[in-house]
């Protein structure tokens, strides 16, 4: 096996993270994972496909909406595009490391390893068995940042990719934006870099994400600035605004996204600037913004841990380099409940969808083994806090868990019918 790496790394590296993802498929498949509340209210989206809806852009309800199109309403359609975004991402890093390292005689080595420790680090691990925003959000970038590699290195038109990635990401996750502040600290920090602001295609680039990006922009100028106000909301910068508490939380939680030893690999690299080649400067720009962003977020309010997407670069060890690694979490759910009953049920509600105003319920129907979906009528009024689905005869009842100041318990009854 040690021979054919040496001959061979690309082809290890390709069919590894192929059996790996087929592995994945396999386990979303057979297991009975249900959805989490995120996850309900993706779905949810997804029956009704918009430009935008209440607290997210639309590219993970498209992705639902491709699986479920294909596989039916089930928890592996929600999910199945997560494995397969990752094993994309794998390949694009591989190929960020191909062009970063293409001067250097461990160039293949240094592709094949990225590719392997994207697949296995261990955020993306967990987050390549769920449906998360961050998914689609990290293929994007990755897109972006190898056609950005390319065209600086061999002009073309590799700008026409990095503005459809660009578009892309933004579609995905308004964290994409900063992928503009990190190129703007690239052409800062890095010299060599700098010839890209004379050149018409970086522009052409930018120009070409911000029009994919428009029918979104125009989703929330018609919507009261939805996405816009809740994403704001999610800053909390009201109240107290120095925790050290949350800081500590969120670098530690790091550790968790990257694992401690190229976490360490990426401390080193930054400290050691100087010695970094431009391309594996490039690759810095493009994390420590958004890694030092994100910290003072996290000191003056909170941070998730998922808010750091990092093309972390680690320094050559001897003759191999493991270059371009980029890591996620998905978003943990605090508080998501957990709904008996089969497997392939899900709960489809009745109201407006992607609109401010009614939101998705989470909730799950008890199967009576040949899965089954339950159709609410009328429009409910969502959010009301404590809300969950309960049993009552045959059918299914929505009741408040704890007395709301909405008044009475809101109540709708559902009737069943076959998937």
């Amino acid at each position: 096996m040690a021979a054919i790496w040496c001959r061979r790394p690309l082809v290890i590296a390709a069919a590894f993270v192929v059996i790996l993802t087929l592995w994945r498929l396999s386990a979303l498949a057979t297991g009975n994972l249900e959805l989490f509340f995120d996850e309900a209210q993706y779905w949810f989206w997804s029956l009704d496909p918009d430009f935008g809806y209440f607290s997210k852009p639309p590219m993970v309800a498209w992705l639902i909406g491709l699986g479920t199109a294909v596989f039916g309403h089930t928890e592996f359609a929600v999910r199945m595009t997560s494995p397969l975004c990752y094993a994309i991402t794998a390949a694009l890093v591989a190929g960020i490391a191909w062009s970063v390292f293409a001067d250097a005689p461990y160039r293949r080595t240094a592709a094949a390893w990225a590719a392997i420790t994207v697949a296995t680090l261990p955020a993306v691990s967990l987050s390549a068995q769920l449906a998360s925003t961050d998914v689609p959000l990290l293929m994007f970038w990755a897109a972006a940042l190898l056609c950005l590699v390319q065209y600086w290195r061999k002009g073309g038109w590799w700008w026409i990719g990095f503005g459809v990635a660009l578009g892309g990401g933004l579609m995905s996750k308004y964290a994409m934006i900063y992928l503009l502040l990190c190129l703007t600290v690239a052409l800062v920090l890095v010299p060599e870099t700098r010839s890209l602001m004379r050149t018409k295609g970086l522009w052409f680039g930018i120009a070409l994400g911000a029009l994919l990006f428009a029918p979104n922009l125009w989703w929330n100028w018609t919507h009261q600035l939805a996405s816009f106000n809740h994403t704001a909301a999610n800053a909390h910068w009201d109240g107290q605004l120095f925790k050290p508490s949350k800081l500590a939380e969120f670098a530690g939680a790091q550790f968790g996204i990257m694992g401690p030893v190229l976490l360490a690999a990426f401390g080193w690299a930054a400290l050691t600037w100087r010695r970094l080649t431009p391309g594996e400067r490039l690759l810095m720009a493009f994390s420590l913004p958004v890694l030092v962003l994100m910290l003072g977020q996290a000191l003056l309010s909170r941070a998730h841990a998922n808010c750091c997407y990092l093309h972390r670069c680690n320094r050559r060890s001897g003759r191999l380099a493991v270059a371009a690694s980029a890591g996620t979490l998905a978003r943990s759910v605090v508080g998501a409940a957990r709904f008996g009953g089969n497997r392939h049920t899900v709960w489809r509600g009745g109201g407006a969808i992607g609109r401010p105003g009614p939101m998705a319920p989470h909730a799950r129907m008890a199967g009576d083994g040949r899965g089954s979906r339950c159709q609410v009528g009328g429009t409910p009024q969502f959010p009301v806090d404590g809300q969950r689905p309960v049993r009552h005869g045959r059918h299914a009842v929505l009741r408040t868990a704890q007395p709301s100041g909405l008044g009475q318990a809101w109540q709708q009854r559902c009737r069943r019918r076959p998937l």
